[in-house]
């Protein structure tokens, strides 16, 4: 193989064509594939992070939503209970109300019978007194005393 000139200028062009390679085309395109990795990175970074985030705002909710139901079970076994209460504590009114007519009632017809029954005691008196009056043919009067002996015909 000769060496020669051309030989020289071949491998001068090369160096120079390989040089302005470098500066014009590859340094650039070096450039532009370091942003891009650089961009993917930060987006992978980005969407690491937003994953993490909706995770735990999953989470929160989650937590959220168990705390709710527990609350909301709490209080509707606090209303049914209040409510039971409440029930029992009508429930019972109304059976001391009721007890009270029913005893005020029994009273009051005690107070009946008995006033009937000096009525009767009165009338049976005077109906004995008419009686004896027509069957003896004289007026005959019952004393005081024989009220005993109505009471115990009367009972």
């Amino acid at each position: 193989m000769e060496f020669n000139a051309t030989f020289l200028i071949s491998i001068i062009s090369f160096l120079v064509f390989t040089f302005i390679m470098n500066k014009i085309f590859y340094a650039p395109l070096e450039k532009i594939i370091s942003e891009r990795d650089s961009i993917i990175n930060t987006n992978y970074a980005d969407a690491e992070n937003a994953k993490n985030q909706a995770l735990s705002i999953n989470n929160t909710r989650k937590d959220r939503i168990s705390k709710t139901q527990k609350e909301a079970k709490k209080l509707i076994s606090d209303k049914v209970n209040d409510a039971n209460i409440n029930s029992k504590n009508l429930t019972q009114e109304a059976k001391n109300f009721s007890q009270e007519k029913i005893n005020s009632a029994k009273e009051n017809l005690h107070c009946e019978a008995v006033k009937t029954t000096e009525e009767l005691k009165s009338k049976v008196k005077d109906l004995a007194e008419i009686i004896s009056t027509k069957v003896l043919g004289t007026e005959t009067k019952i004393a005081n005393n024989d009220t005993d002996l109505i009471n115990r015909i009367l009972n």
